[in-house]
């Protein structure tokens, strides 16, 4: 536990009430005495303690432990109350809206999806956001003041201490987009605003994945990382660490939104082999499982993804291709940094096993003949959720911090 400043008793209260309900979210059923010995607090300070969260209904009682071994009296059991508090988590991506309402043990309570407007400016956009977060607020079993603030994630560069988006270039027009400022003046809620990629890797975390050296690999319509180290997310000097979707693996591959070329995320991300499908539609044609030929309007990564599982030779070589980009750009990747794992989450795509399977065939083949202990990759804990559940989750933690934390 932090040593705390012992001329700031507020400080120091704030400190063990954190420390109470850190030890309870790790833990599970405790007793007030278990926890009195983890953090080497007097049991009257924790008898305090656990009053006030009961009261304020954060925890509640669950039945009773075992008997002592002198015969004592059975203690009471205590745990996070799971309707005690909210989060609302957004995962805004050129693609879709993702937002989620989860309770304080991590389930989601609800859900709205929606497509995202990114071609058409910031304020279409932002309306997209806020008409989602109301639709979970309106939930009927949910008390609006058990919703403790918002958590939004977006591609691109992030000052998450203004709450602005500084720049994301598959959305048109976003420049200093103060997503955190208007949200919170439309729901006079907290809002906190992240980077996608670090929002999972939080997410990662948070629910019980305890490698203190991770990478989280996002792959949808952009490419990003979001970097573990030491235990704690690493931003960078200019919040651009984890920027892998604009490194350049191909000189002489298609140009990218970011005016280079031959970019990992022009040559590999679901948007290039979105535009590769495309392309190759134009002189051949695509069947739908009724074997009903698809329009160009109809071929989203969904179908595209259903004609992979199905064997379609073509296709699959596109999206073998893409694996074997970032294949190789994760065995780069883990000579620089040396992490446990590697974590891969995203849409329909990054979540399939198929996919994962050429993705690790590429990145083994890969390795150099002195590697030994390779990572392993891993999907995302929670599938195409992952990133709005970060998102919910970095608000939730605020509950197990001091103040100002």
């Amino acid at each position: 536990m932090r040593k705390a400043n012992s001329a700031n008793p507020s400080l120091i209260r704030d400190i063990n009430r954190s420390s109470v309900l850190d030890v309870m979210r790790r833990t599970g059923p405790i007793s007030q005495a278990d926890i009195a010995k983890i953090l080497a607090l007097q049991p009257s300070t924790i008898m305090r303690i656990i009053t006030e969260l009961l009261e304020e209904r954060l925890i509640v009682s669950v039945g009773q432990g075992q008997t002592t071994s002198k015969g004592g009296r059975k203690a009471t059991l205590l745990e996070l109350n799971k309707d005690g508090a909210y989060a609302i988590g957004v995962d805004l991506n050129a693609d879709e809206v993702i937002a989620v309402l989860l309770d304080l043990s991590g389930a989601i309570v609800a859900e709205v999806r929606t497509d995202c407007p990114s071609e058409s400016g910031p304020n279409p956009v932002l309306d997209t956001v806020k008409q989602s977060i109301e639709a979970l607020l309106a939930q009927p079993t949910v008390s609006a003041d058990r919703i403790i603030g918002i958590g939004v994630s977006v591609p691109g560069k992030v000052d998450s201490v203004t709450g602005t988006s500084v720049i994301a270039i598959n959305f048109r027009d976003w420049f200093n987009v103060p997503i955190g400022e208007q949200l919170e003046q439309a729901f006079q809620l907290p809002v906190y605003v992240e980077h996608d990629m670090r929002s999972m890797a939080f997410g990662e975390m948070w629910f019980g994945n305890e490698y203190d050296h991770m990478l989280c690999l996002g792959f949808r319509s952009g490419i990003g990382l979001g970097l573990v180290l030491n235990g704690e997310l690493y931003r960078g000097a200019h919040q651009l660490a984890g920027d892998v979707g604009h490194v350049i693996v191909d000189p002489d591959g298609p140009p990218c939104s970011c005016g280079r070329q031959g970019c990992l995320e022009a040559v590999a991300s679901e948007k290039a082999i979105h535009n590769n499908v495309r392309r190759y539609v134009q002189q051949h044609s695509l069947s739908s499982a009724g074997n009903r030929k698809m329009t160009m309007e109809e071929l989203n990564i969904r179908f595209i993804y259903e004609t992979f599982r199905q064997g379609h030779s073509d296709i699959t070589a596109m999206i073998k291709e893409a694996a074997d980009y970032i294949g190789k750009t994760l065995c780069d990747l883990v000579r620089v940094y040396d992490p446990q794992a590697i974590v891969i989450g995203g849409n329909v795509l990054a979540s399939s096993s198929e996919f994962l399977d050429l993705v690790r065939s590429a990145y083994q083949s890969m390795q150099p003949n002195y590697a030994d202990d390779i990572p392993s990759i891993q999907p995302a804990r929670f599938g195409e959720q992952s990133i709005a559940i970060g998102s919910a989750s970095l608000m939730l933690s605020r509950l197990f911090k001091p103040s100002g934390a």
